[in-house]
């Protein structure tokens, strides 16, 4: 039997925030290694009762590398189980890099990562129309070297960005200087959530950049904690209504009420299977009296040149065409 190594993002806390795909392997695992440090225990009730498990906390990268080539190399289905997701600082790269070295079968499974979490947990979007378009994942850093800073990115909060800081709680001091240095008032918003989505165990922590560092310290918050920064956290402040559904805004699946011309010209010019439904919108506007005569005659034309249009339709419009042109000259 040809054995697999699975990587699982075990989402943020909460066991039933797991993935049911994660779930299955979970369950069919023959040996299961997870980060005992950062991972809900209670997720590990899901496997079977053979299965080893191999608390990942104390041991080094070279050490989980060898247990999971050698047992994947034994026919065995291993499931190696990272926080919330693995895309986000989760160490994946150094341990995918060595099982595709060692040609083993792997599959990614994604999670939910601590910044997706939180948010849910404040009751916020990480995004607000208007507000905040952009979203900045950063870490803070006692003594890793790292590319770029907190300082370097903060000026971005007055552009129309967010930011959620991993890593940072236990040096809050450090990280709320950094956002002053960068630009942010001591007034800007700012918000601890402690193990977001853990039934009993998490905390939120709002302030500002004036008070939330004593406030942290006062509830003994050293880790397990994201740090989030932006006017998304007062959301209250703001009326914008997002564009995708507004009645006069058109999408891909929604007509504007008060365009419909210019929903189907912008879509005809990505794709002519709109044709029909853009020469449709041409002749209203041309019967109606909407828009400069020649040009619209000329849009018609150009539709029928190269569309692909019902022979009803075709001859309405060659009709309205000629009728049209009689009365310019």
């Amino acid at each position: 039997m040809k054995g697999k190594v699975a990587f699982i993002g075990s989402g943020p806390g909460d066991p039933e925030l797991i993935t049911v795909k994660a779930k299955k392997y979970i369950e069919e695992a023959d040996v299961i290694l997870y980060a005992g440090s950062l991972v809900n225990p209670e997720i590990l009730n899901w496997a079977k009762r053979d299965a080893e498990i191999i608390n990942t906390a104390e041991l080094t990268h070279e050490e989980i590398v060898n247990i999971m080539v050698k047992k994947a190399k034994e026919g065995k289905l291993v499931a190696r189980l990272k926080s919330g997701d693995f895309s986000i600082y989760g160490a994946l790269n150094e341990e995918l890099q060595a099982i595709k070295k060692e040609g083993i079968e792997y599959e990614l499974i994604p999670g939910i990562t601590a910044a997706i979490a939180a948010a849910s947990s404040l009751g916020i979007e990480l995004t607000l129309p208007r507000v905040s378009q952009t979203l900045i994942i950063t870490r803070a850093s006692a003594s890793v070297p790292m590319e770029g800073s907190i300082k370097d990115y903060a000026p971005f909060l007055n552009k129309g960005a967010s930011m959620v800081i991993y890593t940072g709680v236990h040096i809050i001091d450090k990280v709320v200087e950094e956002l002053k240095e960068g630009g942010l008032s001591e007034d800007s918003p700012i918000a601890v959530v402690y193990k977001a989505t853990w039934k009993g165990e998490e905390k939120i922590i709002k302030g500002t950049l004036k008070d939330i560092a004593e406030k942290v310290k006062k509830e003994k918050i050293t880790r397990d904690a994201v740090i989030v920064v932006g006017k998304i956290l007062t959301p209250e402040k703001y009326e914008f209504k997002s564009s995708a559904y507004d009645e006069n805004h058109y999408t891909g699946f929604r007509v504007a009420n008060q365009d419909k011309l210019k929903y189907f010209e912008a879509r005809y010019s990505v794709d002519k299977i709109f044709a029909e439904e853009y020469l449709k919108e041409l002749i209203n506007a041309l019967k109606e009296g909407r828009g400069n005569e020649k040009e619209l005659i000329n849009k018609m034309e150009k539709v029928l040149s190269e569309g692909k249009i019902n022979p009803k339709l075709r001859l309405e419009a060659e009709e309205i065409i000629a009728e049209k042109k009689r009365g310019l000259t």
